[in-house]
């Protein structure tokens, strides 16, 4: 064991996650095979997606810009929208950068739908979809929503320290097949995007490094609770402040496909970096440390 920065300790042999080029690879395989052979079953991309966080859009902006990592670094399965009667969404992240929260909630439909009918007309399926992005940007206007929203998911002390708030709604829906050489209903799939929302395919997708470590929580009243985490997460000074703000991490990382001596290695560290989450300064965040 040896000690960095006098700050904290870190493991030389522990064993380690995947390389990302070897996650990624892995992954990528995964999840094309359910393309070709689940594009019908939503439940398989929605437990796909949550064992993977790495492949939603939106953890650190819509375009990825943003330095900041999402709130809890977590990714928020099926979250609650408080007195919401129609269906809630499937994911939110909950992104920053030093002036604006973006809550970015993302609806995930299938692979095998179709945005158009031969005629050229959305769909049913499509303009259901569209219409649940609707339901949840009323449910946002309401200023009591927005209230119970930002303490619900414990963002009330950053929006009091006066950064604005810009919700942004991502809908995954279909596959490009559908468009393949035919560039007038793409053009026409563009003008179907409304303010503050993004359209996309699922074979759009593909995992970002800069996730890699987001952990999938449910939440209750401002209590994150972990449900997976990724084969490639990894731990270290950077997220655990974090780390330290989520519970039953044991259990995610035990039902989490990793190998078995990696989860005891986990778990072992778990209080470690629990302690100095609690504990650290702001100034040791950026280190880049790991394990």
């Amino acid at each position: 064991m040896s000690i960095f920065k006098k700050a904290y300790e870190l493991i030389d042999d522990a064993p380690k996650a995947f390389e990302w080029d070897v996650y990624e690879n892995m992954a990528i395989e995964e999840y094309q095979e359910l393309l070709k052979q689940k594009g019908h079953e939503e439940f398989v991309f929605q437990e796909f997606f949550e064992r993977n966080p790495a492949f939603l859009p939106g953890a650190f902006g819509i375009y990825g810009e943003s330095g900041h990592s999402p709130y809890n670094n977590a990714l928020i399965t099926q979250p609650i929208l408080q007195g919401l009667t129609s269906k809630i969404p499937d994911f939110l992240w909950i992104a920053s950068d030093s002036g604006t929260i973006y809550p970015i909630f993302i609806e995930i439909e299938t692979p095998n739908k179709r945005w158009f009918k031969k005629n050229g007309v959305p769909t049913a399926e499509f303009t259901q979809a569209q219409n649940q992005l609707s339901d949840w940007k009323i449910w946002l206007s309401n200023p009591v929503h927005q209230n119970l929203f930002y303490q619900y998911y414990d963002i009330d002390r950053e929006i009091t320290s006066g950064k604005a708030v810009r919700p942004q709604f991502v809908l995954i829906f279909g596959s490009r097949n559908e468009f393949a050489r035919n560039p007038e209903l793409n053009q026409k799939r563009g003008q179907l995007v409304r303010e503050n929302e993004t359209y996309m395919t699922f074979d759009r997708l593909l995992p970002n490094i800069k996730a890699r470590n987001s952990i999938t929580c449910k939440v209750r009243n401002r209590k994150y609770t972990a449900k997976f985490i990724s084969p490639s997460f990894r731990l270290g000074p950077v997220y655990a402040e974090e780390l330290s703000k989520i519970d039953n991490k044991e259990e995610a990382i035990n039902n989490s496909k990793i190998d078995d001596i990696r989860k005891d290695f986990i778990l072992s560290r778990l209080p470690y970096w629990e302690e100095f989450g609690r504990r650290q300064p702001r100034g040791m965040r950026n280190t880049g440390d790991w394990e």
